[in-house]
């Protein structure tokens, strides 16, 4: 019995010494050197870097101070991310792994699916984002040109329809936006909305925006549309229309900018009257159709 419990002991303890110099001597930079060259090798658009990688239990790897960029220009920066294989995929060709992370006073979580597809290899991921916060996403406000805020909630889906390669499927609820407007229309600089709701399809060649409907003291209504990519990026197609229904903010800003006989009567009905959005993303034009 005596020598079953030094057994024990003397096995627990050479467990967890094993640990704890698996843990403080993890080979951090071979990791990251492991995983770049993978992307570099089959994905050499993307770029990801960290600041520091560790193990964790369950078996995996915390990331922190992490940056994804494309094509040179840093798109995300993550405060922190875990990582973990799934173990049933250890002996499987196809490989999940799961995350989940912390950004922009946010959280995030998801997992990615990479399948051997001759003669590559084709990933799919599912994302979910929680209370985002767009105006210090600073990709974003340099990308659109003008200041975006907000609370973002987001799903997203990439690479699972097979028929749409490379396509990325999202889903938006804003919450408390603003976005400013480079070129005041009617004497307004800013929008803002209590609630914004939209489904969007993005490819290499363009961002269609399915559903989007928008909630707020200044405006309600709806727009669908497209974004036409044009390099550079700011040369970009907009070709968007919908019905819009100006609130009191709003009609406070127009009654000061517009004759009377312009302003929009209370007999426009429910829908509103329609907009369109058009021209460039550096040049955007608006108009009552």
């Amino acid at each position: 019995m005596n020598k079953l419990i030094k057994w024990v002991l003397y096995s627990g303890y050479v467990i967890v010494v094993t640990l704890f110099f698996l843990y403080v001597l993890f080979p951090a930079d071979a990791a990251m050197e492991y995983f770049s060259g993978y992307l570099a090798k089959h994905h050499p658009e993307y770029a990801v870097t960290a600041d520091t990688v560790k193990p964790s239990f369950p078996p995996g790897l915390n990331l922190r101070t992490v940056s994804i960029a494309y094509k040179g220009d840093t798109w995300i920066d993550l405060e922190r991310v875990r990582v973990r294989l799934h173990y049933l995929s250890v002996f499987s060709p196809s490989k999940k792994v799961f995350f989940t992370g912390r950004a922009y006073s946010g959280d995030l979580k998801g997992s990615m699916d990479v399948q051997k597809e001759e003669p590559a290899y084709r990933m799919t991921m599912a994302a979910e984002l929680k209370g985002i916060r767009l105006e210090e996403i600073e990709y974003l406000q340099t990308l659109s040109g003008r200041k975006l805020a907000g609370r973002l909630d987001s799903t997203i889906d990439f690479g699972r329809d097979k028929k749409a390669e490379n396509s990325l499927n999202v889903t938006l609820h804003v919450a408390d936006g603003e976005v400013g407007l480079t070129n005041p229309v009617f004497s307004i600089n800013n929008l803002s909305f209590d609630k914004l709701e939209a489904e969007l399809v993005v490819n290499r060649r363009s961002l269609k925006l399915k559903r989007c409907e928008i909630n707020g003291d200044q405006v309600e209504g709806d727009v669908t549309g497209v974004v036409l990519f044009r390099q550079p990026f700011e040369r970009s197609r907009l070709e968007f229309k919908g019905n819009v229904i100006p609130q009191h903010l709003l009609m406070a800003s127009l009654k000061k900018a517009l004759p009377k006989s312009l302003l929009p009567s209370k007999k426009t009905g429910e829908k509103g009257f329609p907009v369109k959005l058009y021209g460039t993303i550096e040049k955007p034009k608006f108009s009552l159709r």
